[in-house]
Formats: C-alpha cells, sequence, structure tokens
C-alpha cells in the first residue's frame, strides 16, 4: 500500500501495527525534518497518528497545549495534532488550520477517526467490507490489497457527464468512497458514523459585515495577509505558482513582503498563443523580482503525458489541463522546491467566475423575455473573446440559454452548464444507459443538499455548488494535489484559509460582484499593489489545447487514440457506443481543428479518460513498485482493551 503512494511521501516511511489496526505513511518532509516521524504514538494512553498535509497554525496550537501543561518533543505538527486530541476529543479538528487527512487510532475505545481539511485539499478515500476498513490518501493504495474488488462505478459517470465531477463522496471505484470535506469519519464497534464539523455558511441566511468598502479593502488585505504568513510556515524553501492573473499575481505580492531575497516563481506557456499567458506572467515576475521559471507545453507534451495523469488522478477528466499542471510541477521539483502557494478558490469565494455574472443576466432577461435589448449584455459580459463580436454568434449563445430562463430549479444557475454536459450521453452504450435508466446525478445531488440550500439566494446556491463540486472534485485534485503530489510537490491555497473565506462571505455581493465586474473588491484592494495591466485585467480561463493534442490538422492520429478508443477496446468495456465514438473521430480527423466545438472536444476527453481509467485500473490492475523500504518502524506491543 505505502509503495503505491511513494510518490507523495519520498523521504521516509513508517508504519504502526497493533492487534487491530495497521497504519503506514509517506512522508514529504517539510516541517521538522529531522524529527517530524509518523506515526507518532503517546505511550500512556496508546492513541497513534498517522496525517497528510499541513497544520499552518500549529505553532499557536502548541503554545495553547503547553498552557494547559502538555510537553513536546518534537517540533512537528503532527505531535500537535495528537495532544490536541487527547486534551479536546473528537472536536479537536475545528481548531486546525490547514488541509489535511487525518487518522487517529484511540484503543482506549477502539476507535478510528478519520478527518479532512473543510475544502477537501487533501484526499482522503476508504473502504468497508462490513468487518474491515480500508483507507488512503489515494485509492491506489487501497486496492493494493487483494480484499478490495475494483469494479466499475456507473453512477460516477453520469456525475462526470453531468457536473464534471463525482458528487456524494462517489468515486469510480464502486464501493471506495472519499471523506467529504469538512467531515470526521468515526469507526467504532463495527460501525461507520459521519460528522460534519464545518460547512460553508450561506451569505444571504447570515448576519453581513457592516464595515464601509474602505475599510473592507483594508481588512481582506490583513486577512489575505495573515493567511499568506501562515502558509509560508515551513524548514524548507516555499515558491509560488504564477499565471499572469489577478489571483496567482496576488499571492505573489503579499508572499514576496516577507521574502527576503530571492523568490521563486513558475508558470506554464503554451506555443499556441490563444492559450498563452507568458507576456502577463512577464509584467508580475519582473515588477516583483521573483526568479521565474516557465514551462513552455505544446500539443505533443499534453499527449505524452495524459496516461500518466490519469494514473495519478484515477479517475477520468473532462478537459487536458491537468497535463501541463504535471508539467509544471515537475518542473517545481527538479528546481529543488517541495512546497509552491497557488492561487486557487479566489473565484469560489470572490465570484469571479463568468457562471456568476452570467446568473445575473438570466435573471435580468427573464424578468422581461420580450426584450431584444436584454441578451445583448452576454456581448459586454464576454467582451474579452474575439468570437463575441460576432452578433450572430451572440445571438447564438443567448438563444442557448432561452429553454432554462424562467426554470424555478433550485440549480438555476448551473442548468445551462449541466444540459451542454448531458448532452454527451449520447456517446454511452446502451447497456450504459441500461445501468442508469432509473438513476439522476442530479436528484442524488439535491438529496444530500442541506436544509439552508433551498432557503438561500440564487447567488450563494451557485457558490455553494461550485465550491461542492468543481472546486472539490476537480480544481482541488485533478488541477491541484494529485498533479502537484505526482512530482512530491505540495500546494498550498491562501484564498481557501477558512477565516479568510468567512470572512468573505460575510461581505455584501455587490463588494465581490459589483454590477458585471468581477472580484471588485479583490481588484481594488490590489490597486496600487499590482501592475494595473494584472489587476485590471479580465478573467481568462486556464485551458489547455484537447482534440487537437491527440489528433492534429497535419494528419497525425495519436496511438493513443488506437489503443483507448479503437472499435475493439470500446466494444470490450462496453462503456461507451463504438460506431458514436468512430463518428466522433472521424469528425475531428476530416474537419478543420478550429471548428471543432467545445462539446465535441469535451466528449472526446472524457471518453479518451474513462477508457484509460478501465483499462489501467478496472481491467489491469494499476503497476507499482513491489517494495518500499521502511525507514522508520514503530510498534507498540499488543495490548488488551
Amino acid at each position: 500500500m505505502l509503495a503505491a503512494i511513494a510518490h507523495r511521501g519520498p523521504n521516509e516511511a513508517g508504519t504502526y501495527k497493533d492487534e487491530s489496526i495497521c497504519f503506514g505513511t509517506v512522508r514529504l518532509s517539510i516541517v521538522d525534518v529531522e524529527n517530524g516521524h509518523q506515526p507518532i504514538t503517546e505511550e500512556k494512553t496508546g492513541v497513534v497518528v498517522a496525517f497528510n498535509g499541513e497544520i499552518f497554525n500549529f505553532i499557536e496550537l502548541r503554545d495553547e497545549l503547553k498552557e494547559k501543561g502538555w510537553g513536546f518533543s518534537t517540533q512537528s505538527d503532527t505531535e500537535v495534532i495528537l495532544k490536541l486530541y487527547l486534551q479536546y476529543g473528537q472536536e479537536f479538528v475545528k481548531k486546525l488550520n490547514g488541509q489535511f487527512g487525518i487518522a487517529i487510532w484511540d484503543p482506549r475505545d477502539r476507535s478510528l477517526i478519520l478527518t479532512r481539511d473543510r475544502f477537501g485539499i487533501c484526499p482522503l478515500f476508504y473502504f468497508f467490507n462490513g468487518e474491515e476498513l480500508f483507507f488512503g490518501s489515494e485509492i491506489k493504495a487501497i486496492i493494493s490489497s487483494e480484499r478490495v474488488p475494483r469494479r466499475f462505478n456507473f453512477k460516477a459517470l453520469d456525475q462526470l457527464y453531468t457536473f464534471w465531477t463525482t458528487v456524494n463522496q462517489h468515486t469510480f471505484f464502486e464501493d471506495i468512497f472519499e471523506v467529504a470535506p469538512g467531515t470526521s469519519l468515526v469507526f467504532k464497534n463495527g460501525d461507520l458514523k459521519h460528522v460534519k464539523y464545518w460547512n460553508w455558511q450561506f451569505p444571504s441566511l447570515t448576519e453581513r459585515s457592516n464595515l464601509s468598502f474602505a475599510e473592507t479593502k483594508e481588512a481582506l488585505l490583513e486577512s489575505l495577509k495573515r493567511s499568506v504568513q501562515l502558509r509560508l510556515r515551513s524548514d524548507v524553501e516555499v515558491g509560488s505558482y504564477l499565471s499572469g492573473g489577478l489571483d496567482s499575481s496576488a499571492i505573489v505580492a503579499l508572499a514576496r513582503q516577507y521574502q527576503d531575497g530571492k523568490f521563486r516563481t513558475f508558470s506554464v506557456g503554451f506555443e499556441d498563443e490563444s492559450y498563452d499567458e507568458r507576456p502577463f506572467q512577464k509584467i508580475v515576475s519582473e515588477h516583483f523580482n521573483t526568479e521565474h521559471r516557465s514551462v513552455t507545453v505544446d500539443l505533443a507534451a499534453i499527449e505524452s503525458v495524459f496516461e500518466t495523469v490519469i494514473h495519478h488522478n484515477e479517475a477520468p477528466v473532462f478537459r487536458t489541463a491537468a497535463s501541463p499542471l504535471l508539467l509544471l510541477s515537475r518542473s517545481v521539483r527538479s528546481a529543488g522546491l517541495k512546497v509552491v502557494l497557488s492561487g486557487e478558490g479566489s473565484d469560489e469565494i470572490l465570484l469571479g467566475y463568468d457562471l456568476f455574472r452570467e446568473l445575473k443576466v438570466r435573471k435580468f432577461w427573464a424578468r422581461n423575455q420580450e426584450s431584444s435589448i436584454r441578451p445583448q449584455l452576454f456581448r459586454k459580459l464576454y467582451a474579452y473573446l474575439p468570437q463575441f463580436k460576432n452578433p450572430r454568434y451572440v445571438e447564438l449563445v443567448a438563444q442557448s440559454y432561452v429553454s432554462t430562463l424562467t426554470s424555478d430549479s433550485p440549480f438555476y444557475s448551473h442548468l445551462p452548464r449541466w444540459m451542454n454536459n448531458s448532452a454527451n450521453k449520447i456517446f454511452f452504450s446502451e447497456m450504459t444507459k441500461d445501468r442508469l435508466r432509473n438513476y439522476s446525478s442530479e436528484d442524488e445531488l439535491g438529496k444530500s443538499l442541506p436544509t439552508e440550500f433551498f432557503q438561500a439566494s440564487d447567488l450563494d446556491r451557485a457558490q455553494y455548488l461550485e465550491i461542492g463540486t468543481l472546486l472539490r472534485g476537480y480544481l482541488l485534485s485533478s488541477q491541484a494535489d494529485r498533479m502537484t503530489m505526482a512530482n512530491s510537490v505540495e500546494g498550498r491555497y491562501p484564498f481557501l484559509d477558512h477565516e479568510f473565506v468567512e470572512f468573505a462571505s460575510r461581505l455584501p455581493d455587490k463588494f465581490k460582484l459589483n454590477g458585471l465586474k468581477d472580484k471588485y473588491i479583490l481588484r481594488e484592494s490590489f490597486k496600487g499593489l499590482l501592475p494595473s495591466s494584472i489587476s485590471s485585467r479580465p478573467k481568462i480561463a486556464y485551458q489547455a489545447p484537447e482534440i487537437r493534442s491527440f489528433i492534429r490538422s497535419d494528419t497525425y492520429v495519436s496511438p493513443l487514440v488506437q489503443s483507448y478508443l479503437s472499435e475493439g477496446i470500446i466494444k470490450d468495456s462496453t462503456i461507451f457506443d463504438s460506431k458514436m465514438m468512430q463518428t466522433l473521430i472521424n469528425k475531428a480527423k476530416n474537419s478543420p481543428l478550429g471548428r471543432l466545438g467545445s462539446r465535441d472536444n469535451m466528449a472526446f476527453v472524457q471518453a479518451l479518460s474513462t477508457q484509460m481509467f478501465y483499462e489501467k485500473f478496472i481491467k489491469n490492475k494499476p503497476a507499482s513498485p513491489e517494495k518500499i523500504e521502511i525507514m522508520v518502524r514503530i510498534r507498540k506491543p499488543e495490548r488488551k482493551v
């Protein structure tokens, strides 16, 4: 099991074993490099802790515990978790500011606690067969056991083709689940209990801040500064990703204030200028005098690592954007760094996505459906995109929203996206359609939502859905943890500090989305701290070439297409309709690739990655090193309870 996830912790491995449980960890040593070994045991009680991640406020927590009489033999955050649990019991997790997957074995009442950070930055999975519980930071560890079956989860497939990711703890392995963010899983006396310790508060249902706009700007900067300072805590060098957009640039601006001398930044560039942001990255790097390294990615590079992406992701994806990020973290590691800051979370927390602005436009249009002027707001919304200069294109986009314009669905904000994605279910085989005939991903999601969701405003609901689906299930996984840890690099996300998030959620909506101006408070707060070309730059979605990476205009067809999308392979897996898939492939071969729409691109990537997943994880068992050196072995003598 440890060998399967050795990439997450190449510095050392440790184990603990007694008559009831076996713990194992692989360690990426960042805090207390010399002494922070895991698992760690408290001798008097026998309580054992193992965890992945970081507790950023561990210094303050250690001081608090010392005042209560606790002693410490290390400088590690792992020991702080142990003593915090002994002091406060299961409530300990509420005191943590960090990103983590934690396992605690308490032999006093024979209970196991698995707990995950508030946003699901660090992964944590489990399988329970009624007698034995297996858990791990990655599913590869769990399925290393012959006692854990590997079965394809068709419900997860339907969710991917609806939400772009899985929901309700599902994974693409049937009966293997994720521990939900902000949740502790307690296993005791053969029973599993889910305990929610944190949830996002709906702004429209809570008391709003009464600070003025000027006061709010100052408070936002102070809150974000504190978050960045905490995430710079490390016994090894910390760098930062730099996309050239507002979010990562703001993080670099604040981090630079606390980094004397050299500060290293890393970015992705593309040969295709339509995806490339290197000019903006250069502006920020020169402004803050960072030591900058850029990885230039072409079509062949995206193709070459796509199988590796799926191996580490352990799930299909709907776009290729993870490939460049895998190459980026490889560059960070080759530069000798283990830790980078990144800007994920800002768009969800401060209303930066076009989806939030679309919601306002659709609601405004719905109040006068016959208006020919109101739909033209879509042109203003997307003024930075060249295709929106074409009136015909604007009309087509507007018409795509008509069917949901007056819907009373609680999922109003996401209906156009989900409908567009769901259209690709036409590629499912008849067998897959039969399996899913009585299943609805939307119904399952709806049953899991808190009562407050249905009482909140449309904007609140949109935010909650985006945080709980795309951010949790894709951005923090497929494009973040899985791609950084594949190269033994830890990403840290200042915008997802829960105290900052709670502060931001109390702000009036107009401070975050002012008319159609996204992330307004963030832009205004960083005027003067960032070059104006960056603080006023419109939000540009990070993307990478998709079909073109595998089927190119010069008639090149990737061997991956033959390996995973051939008629025989598709018929063997029975997931997709082989004729439909061949039609899509032929369309890609014979059409000018620039004219293929986003739905075609998405259908291709979803199918290719699903077939890869099936072949690598379901039909065959993923290969991993057979052995790993256990540098630290901690065994407690058997004890009767």
